[in-house]
């Protein structure tokens, strides 16, 4: 370990002494093992090495795999560089990567549009903490479609300037799952094209949902079966109960559960929810478990709480992929459960109460007591139309 984290002198370097306290502290089986089979801790010892400081600069400049992005967590968690949100931080690495293989025509439009109109909107959600993976992946997607539609004026010879919707109906026809309405209201906007629409082919209203039969069937499954893992019962009940999404249930930490005389909360967004007995003991069980596997990063540390439901390395959550397909397995589909949860929610509560406690947009909110008031007076009219 001193020779991993020395300089060409021999002494420890003094940016890296916090992780050597930590490694030092740390489970010697796993410490050992990081140091004789990661590619990450031969990284390390390349940077220690090096008389210049190591920086998120420095680390963003190496490949991107999964030892580096490792390395980079153990030296966040250790305190040997400042924490970021690393959602955002990866999205401006590929965009960065995807531009420079591009022409100059294209990326002089490109460039403005990922700044100005993607890259400024994540920054914000990024400062209130609500870049969430499944954000970046969106964002991944309409720069992509972006990219793609640039390519599609090139190859057919158009130029943006003159753009007809003819031809973006073309375009659109022909790439109907694409995300290119960001791209094009901001082309607009900009004046850069014509008066142009990129018609939405649905509605974005939801359209899977559980008969509540079967939502309050799983609901019993998720408090009730002890056949079932725990961290699917927790993410099971929180779904079905509050209408949460798994991205918004991984990012909760241990220190949001609150046990009172008079019973439990949780604290999703600003206020605190009231928890069913049952569902406050799977959590608080969950919350005292020891990490499930050995780890140079099992020991929290800083001011950052643990995560509830923790992954690999434990200084992250769980992947949401990796949940999405557990409850599958289990026959808990998500979405669908989501999607009833929110009915229910709103119409029993005020939009703006639903924001409160379940951290979602007022906007969000006041479209589903919208799209729930339609719904119920569909089935009244046609219960009124089975009637006659």
């Amino acid at each position: 370990m001193q020779d991993l984290l020395s300089s060409e002198d021999g002494s420890v370097v003094p940016q890296l002494r916090p992780l050597k306290d930590k490694l030092t502290a740390a489970n010697p089986w796993a410490v050992g093992n990081w140091l004789t089979t990661s590619r990450g801790a031969r990284l390390l010892a390349d940077l220690a090495a090096q008389k210049a400081e190591i920086t998120h600069d420095v680390l963003d400049g190496l490949e991107q795999d999964a030892s580096t992005r490792y390395l980079r967590e153990l030296l966040v968690t250790t305190g040997v560089l400042p924490r970021r949100d690393e959602n955002f931080a990866r999205l401006r690495l590929w965009l960065d990567a995807a531009l420079d293989s591009l022409p100059t025509t294209r990326v002089r439009v490109l460039r403005p549009f990922a700044e100005w109109c993607i890259l400024r909107d994540a920054r914000r959600r990024s400062e209130r903490g609500r870049y969430t993976p499944g954000a970046a992946s969106v964002d991944r997607m309409e720069l992509r479609a972006a990219m793609d539609f640039t390519a599609w004026l090139e190859t057919e010879d158009l130029d943006l300037g003159s753009l007809t919707q003819g031809e973006l109906d073309l375009w659109l026809t022909s790439h109907p799952t694409r995300r290119i309405g960001a791209f094009i209201r901001w082309s607009v906007a900009r004046r850069l094209t014509g008066k142009l629409t990129a018609v939405r082919k649905h509605s974005g209203l939801p359209t899977r949902f559980l008969s509540s039969e079967e939502q309050h069937g799983q609901l019993r499954r998720c408090l009730n079966d002890s056949e079932l893992p725990l961290e699917v019962r927790i993410v099971g009940a929180l779904t079905r109960l509050y209408g949460l999404p798994t991205a918004r249930i991984l990012q909760l930490t241990t220190d949001r559960f609150q046990r009172e005389d008079d019973g439990a909360s949780l604290t999703v967004d600003q206020n605190p929810v009231l928890l069913p007995p049952r569902l406050a003991r799977l959590i608080e069980e969950q919350a005292a478990r020891p990490v499930g596997h050995v780890s140079i990063l099992e020991q929290p540390g800083g001011d950052h709480p643990r995560y509830l439901l923790p992954g690999r390395p434990p200084s992250r959550p769980r992947s949401a992929d990796g949940i999405h397909s557990l409850m599958r397995r289990h026959g808990l589909p998500g979405l669908s459960a989501r999607n009833t949860a929110m009915i229910e929610a709103v119409a029993d509560l005020p939009p703006i109460v639903a924001s409160d406690l379940f951290g979602i947009h007022p906007d969000t909110a006041h479209r589903w007591t919208r799209f729930a008031q339609d719904s119920w007076a569909d089935y009244l009219a046609a219960c009124a139309a089975t009637e006659q």
